[in-house]
């Protein structure tokens, strides 16, 4: 069998995984295997030995191309692991075993992080702009430390059942985004995440970034105990000229823009709110399974991949605290109370 041949069977039997990825995923992924079958596609299973793998990933990374390599790899792996496990083809076996026991170079770990000074400056620049809709969407992804995906939404074809009904818009439908419903009287906000299906509940009251925004929105009281004062109706952020929510590709753009504006550096991206919100916490001192929590993670190592805080800071903190206890535990022994070390092995 070939791989071309692997990979049309990947994509459809109807016990693949291939039929159970999103849509969104699928979209992208097909023009990728259609670059494997591509390159690649005429091999024969029984010819790719590990030499072959490891020379095929150097083509991809070409360099500099860790993000295309990584993909590469990684759907590799689950195809052939499809005709291991479905097919029940020796020489996916075979690959499978040979690829577990391959280490192929990775992307070096991601630095930058979104500050909350530069999360402020993008959200005055929005408004001063007239895009008070990027502004609470900036504030909402940095103080909840929630995906861009789940304050703004995805499109989907509409007749996908995937995703649910979501609000129609033409042939598509919105889905996954901030509902306005989604937020109580008492300003908690309970949404589903779209990535893992966990759920967040948050008091916004506790989120400053959102709440000046909101009072900016007129939809939260100004005096007095903070309250809703303006009940509002469909998705939380929805662009001024369109009145719809945001594509990602055009909110993506338009923050861009405005980050510009702002100076922040065009290496910080939006999705680095995230990383900013949760390094943030590991800053303050936040208990870990806390942050691992709020960030929806299941394993708190997932988390400390997300915190990117100076590391001279960080290890310079480290030695003063250790300097300061070896100094305190130091003075704490008196003279009197120092015993040579004979006498304490005597005394054991």
């Amino acid at each position: 069998m070939t791989l071309r041949k692997l990979i049309k069977n990947y994509q459809k039997h109807p016990l693949s995984r291939w039929h159970a990825l999103r849509h969104s995923t699928r979209t992208n992924q097909v023009n990728l295997l259609r670059q494997i079958n591509r390159r690649y596609g005429h091999t024969k299973l029984k010819k790719i030995k590990a030499a072959t793998l490891i020379e095929w990933h150097a083509e991809w990374l070409d360099g500099t191309k860790f993000s295309a390599a990584r993909a590469f790899i990684k759907k590799i792996r689950v195809v052939f692991g499809f005709g291991l496990t479905i097919l029940e083809d020796k020489h996916c076996a075979r690959i499978r075993q040979v690829m577990s026991a391959l280490r192929f170079s990775g992307a070096p770990k991601r630095k930058y992080r979104i500050t909350a000074d530069q999360a402020a400056a993008v959200r005055e620049r929005a408004w001063s702009e007239g895009w008070g809709s990027v502004a609470l969407a900036q504030a909402l992804q940095f103080e909840l430390m929630l995906r861009q995906k789940d304050v703004i939404g995805e499109y989907l074809p509409a007749k996908l059942a995937e995703g649910g009904p979501g609000i129609t818009v033409g042939e598509e439908k919105w889905v996954r985004g901030l509902l306005w419903s989604e937020i109580d009287d008492r300003l908690i906000l309970r949404h589903q995440t779209s990535k893992t299906g966990k759920p967040v509940v948050v008091d916004l009251k506790l989120a400053p970034m959102v709440i000046q925004d909101l009072r900016r929105l007129g939809v939260v009281s100004k005096r007095g105990p903070l309250r809703l004062i303006k009940r509002l109706d469909g998705p939380v952020i929805v662009s001024e000229t369109t009145g719809l929510p945001y594509p990602a590709y055009e909110f993506r753009r338009l923050w861009r823009s405005i980050a510009r504006a702002a100076d922040v550096p065009d290496e910080v991206f939006n999705m680095d709110s995230r990383a900013g919100a949760i390094t943030e916490g590991f800053d303050a001192g936040a208990d870990p399974d806390f942050i691992r929590a709020a960030a929806t993670h299941s394993e708190l190592a997932t988390t400390q991949g997300y915190n990117r805080g100076d590391e001279l800071e960080r290890s310079s903190a480290v030695l003063l605290a250790r300097t300061k206890e070896r100094s305190r535990l130091s003075k704490g022994q008196t003279k009197g109370s120092r015993r040579p070390l004979t006498d304490r092995r005597r005394a054991a």
